[in-house]
């Protein structure tokens, strides 16, 4: 079997990264100067880091998924890495442009089981593939308790 070309992977390589800092881009999208007055408003945990770590928390976790990705290219089904895109992009359009602390709470578990599934497909591809995944479950898990917070 033919090795792609370096040029060829470092195509794919950009390509997964403005895959993922797309999604994150159209998801911080939603958090306009009013629902950002709305996020204000409301009550959340003693243990909510301030807005500004989201964005670097995130920032570095997208490149982490983008490196996963990448190493699995070929070697493993993208089904659960779009769909844990999706869920991540629909869950800002929720929590945010709906404003709906409960249904992006309901979507942010959909999001973790479907990085469950991706973490399991990309290990059996590549073990450190699925380990670079586990930073975003382990976050996704804190932001499911801040959730919950604000929700509940």
């Amino acid at each position: 079997m033919n090795q792609p070309s370096l040029l060829v992977k470092i195509g794919r390589f950009i390509f997964l990264l403005v895959l993922v800092n797309l999604i994150g881009y159209i998801s911080a999208g939603y958090m306009t100067p009013d629902t950002m007055e709305w996020y204000q408003s409301l009550s959340v945990s003693n243990l909510n880091p301030p807005n500004y770590v989201f964005s670097i928390a995130w920032g570095l976790l997208f490149i982490l998924q983008a490196i996963a990705a990448f190493l699995v290219w070929g070697k493993a089904s993208p089904r659960y890495f779009v769909l844990q895109l999706g869920l991540n992009m629909l869950w800002s359009f929720t929590f945010f442009y709906l404003r709906s602390p409960l249904w992006a709470f309901v979507v942010l578990i959909l999001f973790i089981l479907a990085l469950m599934a991706n973490i399991k497909s990309f290990a059996h591809a590549n073990r450190l593939a699925g380990w670079l995944i586990v930073p975003t479950l382990l976050w996704s898990f804190f932001a499911l308790y801040l959730n919950w917070v604000i929700a509940f």
